[in-house]
């Protein structure tokens, strides 16, 4: 918490090209790409990025990890350390190290209680101390470790730049990772961690027909002999496609660290697992040949993989109402700002597509904050509010929010604002601020058509198809240890 410096944007969404008519591929690829992180505050060369998952994160999970320092005790950890260093540069040189170390005790004993446990965690043990903990911040005090130097960076860190994404070359893949620069043979095209997953963790389970699984499933490493998949979370490379002819890159384990490697391709692994857990080694990208800069990067998914693909596109049919379907960025390329929104009466008479709803750009507040709320006779209240303009409005995706269009009108100056009623984000159960109540409706007004858009429906997207294929890549059995076949 006390060291996030950095925060996630919008992604965007798009099928890649792969429309549900046409394309076998429709739902195999995931249509969320392109998510930028930017800095909120400067970030030294070799820090650790950091990103907030939100509080709620943490407080869900004190059974695994205890009470964590929240941002609140950050802050007031800074606030004391700061008090201390005025009283260390006003009396230190006057006062005993006896007189001191009673002084630090005071504090503590100040902040032995439940409710700042946690701000007591983040201090300096000895009055020495406060000087830095003063001018790095709690955050950074408490871990050092977070900045690297060049030497470790040497030593320990990859390079993850020499593939970035742009459309595949194979219009059936969608997107591709291509080289940013000339890479030797031999030579490392990039490098992944990797996420441990047992097959059961991807089925959804179907009320009304066979079961299927998660889109995650295409984008792991398994062996048809195994329930193990591996899912590898490093930048750009799960946007590397198959191609069995000439592929330019392989994949190994990665060699630099390995005697972690070694020590858990000797492990047995064990087919009930309760949780998935990040392993202790990772997945290394080689160049076949020379690539050049611009060139895109194929691997081999192998032949289990390419005989599921052969089998999926002899048996795969568009679904019958497929041509009928528009993605919502299609409909929003053909509905551009200049294009007024309609309002749900209007949309009575000229429907959207059954899967396309509105969605506005708004940061919501607790109606304490706002003064203009009425009690409906249900029991219910509406809170009238006022849309603002901020730097992150348009910014960060829980901001873009399910919205139903009341009406429209022209201003004065000619502009055109909307007022709406503002509903939950399927997910915003993760951070109970930004929930709705079930008892009150929020209604916004003055939204300008810049903050409507258009989103899909929650699993009417291709990858929720029954007939989307799913398989993992498959790692060469000339990899893959022994004691993992448990299939």
């Amino acid at each position: 918490m006390g060291l996030n410096n950095v925060e996630n944007s919008i992604t965007k969404y798009d099928s890649g090209g792969l429309h549900r008519s046409t394309y076998p591929g429709a739902g195999a690829i995931t249509y969320y790409h392109d998510l930028q992180t930017r800095a909120v505050s400067d970030i030294p060369s070799g820090s650790e990025v950091f990103s907030s998952y939100g509080e709620q994160w943490f407080t869900s999970r004190i059974g695994t990890f205890g009470k964590i320092p929240l941002e609140l005790d950050y802050t007031m950890a800074d606030h004391v350390i700061q008090a201390m260093k005025v009283y260390m540069d006003e009396h230190g040189h006057k006062t005993t190290s006896a007189a001191q170390k009673h002084a630090m005790e005071l504090v503590r004993n100040i902040l032995d209680l439940d409710a700042t446990s946690n701000v007591l965690k983040l201090l300096p043990e000895k009055l020495d101390e406060v000087n830095r903990a003063a001018e790095v911040g709690s955050g950074r005090y408490n871990l050092p470790e977070s900045v690297r130097s060049p030497e470790w960076l040497e030593a320990n860190a990859h390079c993850v730049d020499n593939i970035q994404a742009g459309p595949s070359t194979n219009p059936a893949a969608g997107r591709g990772a291509f080289a940013t620069r000339h890479i030797n043979k031999g030579a490392t095209v990039s490098v992944s961690p990797l996420l441990l997953f047992h097959k059961k963790h991807f089925v959804m389970k179907s009320n009304d027909g066979p079961d299927s699984y998660q889109l995650a499933m295409n984008y792991c490493f398994g062996n048809d002999k195994s329930t193990m998949l591996l899912f590898p979370y490093g930048p750009i490379v799960n946007l590397i496609n198959h191609d069995s002819k000439a592929p330019n890159a392989k994949i190994q384990w990665f060699e630099k660290n390995s005697g972690d490697t070694d020590k858990f391709l000797r492990s047995k692994f064990t087919p009930d697992l309760d949780e998935s857990k990040k392993v202790d080694f990772k997945i290394e990208y080689i160049a076949l040949r020379d690539i050049q800069p611009g060139e895109e990067i194929f691997i081999d998914y192998g032949k289990e993989w390419e005989k599921a693909w052969k089998a999926h596109i002899e048996h795969w049919k568009p679904l019958s109402n497929a041509k009928d379907y528009v993605s919502p960025s299609t409909f929003i390329s053909l509905n551009s700002d200049d294009k007024p929104v309609l309002t749900e009466q209007e949309q009575e008479k000229t429907p959207y597509p059954d899967n396309i709803v509105t969605a506005c750009y708004y940061v919501y507040y607790s109606y304490d904050y706002i003064g203009s709320h009425h009690e409906n006779d249900d029991g219910t209240i509406t809170v009238e509010d006022m849309w603002e303009e901020n730097e992150v409005v348009f910014t960060f995706h829980q901001y873009l929010r399910p919205c139903g269009i009341l009406s429209r009108e022209v201003t004065s100056d000619g502009a055109t604002i909307y007022s709406a009623e503002i509903f939950n984000v399927p997910d915003t159960i993760s951070d109970p601020d930004s929930v709705i109540p079930d008892t009150e409706h929020r209604v916004v007004h003055g939204i300008p058509r810049r903050a409507i858009t258009f989103v899909e429906i929650p699993y009417t997207g291709d990858q929720h198809l029954r007939s989307a294929f799913r398989h993992p890549i498959g790692i060469p059995d000339s990899m893959f240890p022994p004691l993992w076949r448990n299939a």
